[in-house]
């Protein structure tokens, strides 16, 4: 089995302030995906995971990963 790391970037509204401002935060997340074959598998299994978040999101990146095994 091969596991993948996808790098996943949203945008965060945070508030500033007393007078309602907000600011976007670009928030970095690394994902780690089991049971993959290919980087076309994982992009869909992100976009599943992520289909109820309401922020902007995008992959930023898939690279196969090091690790060998999961106990």
């Amino acid at each position: 089995m091969k596991y993948y790391v996808a790098t996943v970037v949203q945008e965060i509204e945070i508030p500033v302030g007393n007078k309602g401002q907000t600011k976007i935060k670009k928030l970095k997340e690394e994902i780690l995906v089991g049971d993959s074959t290919s980087v076309s598998i994982v992009d869909q299994k992100i976009a599943e995971l992520m289909s109820t978040n309401p922020n902007d999101w995008e992959i930023t990146s898939v690279r196969e990963s090091r690790i060998v095994e999961v106990i």
